[in-house]
């Protein structure tokens, strides 16, 4: 089996873990230029030169190669440093270039997704939750494990210097109900490195956690709230467990409606 090279529009980053293997990873999906999912892993993130590290809804070119020891139909190996960046995709002005991908996508629910997994083993979805209840914020570890730590003080294998990767000790969730018939509601973890960046930063900010989980509760809630706003739950599943998780959230205004013609800018 080779490597292939394909265009892909990147919608998802989770939080970088410790690997033993590869210091640390980050898992990523996003979309191919045929519509299809497709998860990235291992991503050595921090590790690329800077211009190879893409923004969330960046469109790259990449080699990939179908990963065999997964069974999940989207998984497949990166090479890491051939990773690039054509453009990232405006959250106002391409907004449209967005939907065109993600929207047709979407299920029905949060059931629906569950049920695709058991088919066929699909373990990537989009929806848009009925009511989204709560951001749950519960204490985590507060620091990595000690063998977390020997990896992290490692050399690194790439000979680059930069800030250890802090361990945020809180896990996040979504407490929702979706639009499955007698659906009696959803409590689903969150990884999104987005989310867990805003949190930093508004700790950062106000200068203390309190303040920071209050903000980061505004935030997320609002946008499933906001009546103005179209708001959706990317979700994937952890190896090798059938268990989903969110890795992301989509949303926008629904008076975005900018007209441009993305398939023409996938294909060249």
């Amino acid at each position: 089996m080779d490597w292939e090279r394909k265009r892909v529009l990147m919608v998802v980053k989770t939080y970088p873990t410790p690997s033993k293997k590869y210091h640390e990873t980050v898992c990523t999906a996003g979309i191919t230029s045929t519509g299809e999912w497709i998860r990235l892993y291992p991503l050595i993130f921090r590790y690329l030169n800077h211009e190879q590290q893409f923004s969330k809804y960046s469109l790259i070119d990449v080699d990939v190669l179908k990963n065999t020891q997964d069974n999940r139909p989207e998984s497949y190996k990166i090479k890491n440093d051939s990773v690039k960046v054509i453009k990232t995709l405006d959250p106002q002005k391409d907004i449209e270039e967005r939907k065109r991908f993600l929207l047709p996508l979407c299920s029905d629910s949060f059931e629906a997704i569950q049920n695709k997994y058991k088919e066929d083993k699909t373990s990537l979805g989009l929806f848009q939750p009925k009511e989204v209840y709560d951001l749950i914020v519960s204490p985590a570890e507060k620091d990595w494990t000690p063998a977390q730590k020997e990896i992290l003080n490692q050399t690194s294998m790439f000979d680059k210097e930069f800030k250890q990767l802090e361990k945020v000790p809180w896990d996040f969730s979504f407490h929702f109900k979706c639009n499955a018939d007698g659906c009696k509601g959803h409590n689903v973890k969150i990884t999104d490195w987005e989310l867990y960046q805003a949190f930093r930063n508004f700790r950062k900010y106000y200068g203390d956690e309190k303040t920071a989980i209050e903000k980061l509760k505004e935030k997320y809630l609002g946008y499933f709230r906001n009546p103005k706003r179209d708001s959706y739950f990317i979700v994937g599943t952890v190896h090798p467990w059938p268990t989903f998780i969110i890795i992301g959230v989509f949303s926008y205004l629904k008076n975005d409606t900018v007209q441009t013609d993305f398939f023409d800018l996938i294909k060249s």
